[in-house]
């Protein structure tokens, strides 16, 4: 069992229509009646965003919009952010969205403290001003888990993925509302709940899993495994929706202490290459490996399937419980629609060697450290190849 320091950086508060007392928490949080909020186009021409202002503005909070945020952000548009927060001397900053907005809302409030721009802390090269602005974030997805993590995810000048960590960039508080997941698309709801069920999947096999992690992540795996196809064949129903908005959060938890592993690996390789959407690549790469992932595991992979509910009998060996699990999850990708082929993303088989040589480099290397299985890099050029046929 592994030595562990664990602990919540960030209150949660989780409740159907929670998000209309957003004002009352900017105020309580920071003493301000001003906030900077930060989304995506798409929220804002689906009316969500305006919810947000509504609620604020009802409660006497001014606000200041900024919703230029593309999905997987890039530096430059991080620094547009830092600039609005700079120019409006503000003292909170609200994430609404999935984790391209909420990691946007993050670094810029950090990123505004000083006058470097935001690749001056890339793989954190260089350390941040101490934190000043309050940070709140309402996602209205439910994957990345970005609104209890203290890292995030950019793309650099050159288009590759990188990442900047730091205590500071925990934010204050989460507002988790279901209601506001509710108009997220099927393929959206499958790519994102796909993605926080292997954040914790992999938390809990990773090599930095202890009795915590393993907390929270099975517990996440239960309420995402059980309630994804609901909430994606039942758009509404906000029983299903509510528990993969807490499964979702529960996983965030899992990463922030646990780290992810090879699937996040061979995702971000993905991304670089390609601009896939996150939670679909990281959950082809995993249908792709996963039975690979369970040799020399079996232990855990075991108790994973039982989470998930995949188990055929209690008394079946660890390995046929894992194998179980396995089969479990590629089940579940198929049976949310996700679009297993790559074919149509600008990739082909003769792409695997620039997608293995990816997967390999440094800033990839956390998680395929941290994996539970290590793999070679010729094992990365045959999950390329896997991933490209």
């Amino acid at each position: 069992m592994n030595d562990f320091d664990f602990g919540m950086r960030t209150r949660v508060a989780y409740g159907i229509g929670r998000s209309k007392r957003i004002g009352e928490d900017v105020k309580s949080l920071s003493g301000s009646r001003h906030a900077v909020l930060v989304t995506d186009p798409g929220l804002v021409k689906l009316g969500t965003a305006e919810e947000i202002v509504s609620a604020l503005r009802a409660h006497s909070v001014e606000v200041t919009l900024f919703s230029d945020v593309q999905s997987d952000p890039t530096s430059a548009s991080i620094d547009q952010a830092a600039d609005v927060i700079r120019k409006s001397n503000t003292d909170c900053v609200i994430g609404l969205g999935g984790g391209s907005a909420m990691d946007v809302a993050k670094l810029a409030a950090l990123v505004a403290g000083a006058e470097h721009p935001t690749e001056h802390y890339a793989l954190m090269a260089n350390p941040f001003q101490p934190k000043r602005i309050k940070t709140i974030m309402i996602p209205t997805t439910s994957g990345t888990g970005a609104e209890v993590t203290s890292t995030v995810v950019f793309s650099n000048a050159a288009k590759v993925k990188v990442w900047g960590w730091d205590y500071d960039l925990a934010p204050d508080l989460a507002v988790l509302d279901p209601a506001l997941t509710v108009a997220l698309p099927p393929h959206l709801t499958a790519a994102t709940g796909l993605d926080a069920l292997i954040h914790a999947l992999e938390a809990v096999a990773g090599k930095r899993s202890n009795a915590m992690i393993e907390a929270v992540g099975l517990q996440a795996i239960r309420l995402i495994s059980g309630s994804l196809l609901r909430a994606i064949e039942y758009p509404q129903d906000l029983t299903a929706r509510g528990k993969l908005s807490i499964g979702s959060m529960l996983g965030g938890m899992a990463i922030e202490q646990g780290g992810t592993g090879i699937a996040h690996c061979m995702g971000h390789a993905l991304g670089t290459l390609a601009r896939i959407h996150h939670g679909r690549a990281v959950a082809v790469s995993l249908y792709r490996v996963y039975e690979w992932n369970v040799e020399g595991n079996e232990a855990i992979h075991a108790a994973i399937a039982k989470a998930m509910g995949a188990v055929p009998a209690e008394s079946e060996s660890s390995e046929t419980l894992a194998r179980a699990g396995a089969a479990f999850y590629r089940k579940l990708v198929e049976d949310s629609g996700l679009k297993l082929s790559l074919a149509d993303d600008g990739l082909t088989a003769a792409d695997a060697e620039r997608l293995a040589a990816t997967m390999a480099s440094a800033e990839n290397a956390p998680m395929r450290n941290n994996n539970c299985r290590y793999a070679s890099d010729d094992e990365l050029a045959r999950f390329a190849s896997l991933l490209l046929r």
